[in-house]
């Protein structure tokens, strides 16, 4: 999956425009992102990216999309 697919996921569940969605941005800077965003992260790392392995904990840990994009490459 290339970076425009992985960024379009995001966005989406996010529910913010994709061109909003960049490496170097804060999560926190989503209105969106909270504990809900994280629960839809889970589900969506496992669902497109087979990791079942991700847990609140490392979520909690993740400060900018870059970090999510570096979860989906493993």
């Amino acid at each position: 999956m290339d970076i425009a697919e992985k960024t379009r996921l995001l966005a989406e569940m996010l529910e913010v425009d994709a061109s909003e969605v960049h490496a170097d941005t804060e999560l926190e800077s989503f209105s969106t992102w909270d504990s809900m965003a994280a629960l839809s992260l889970i589900a969506l790392l496992e669902e497109h990216f087979g990791r079942s392995d991700i847990d609140g904990t490392q979520i909690r840990h993740m400060k900018k999309v870059d970090d999510i994009f570096k979860v989906m490459e493993k």
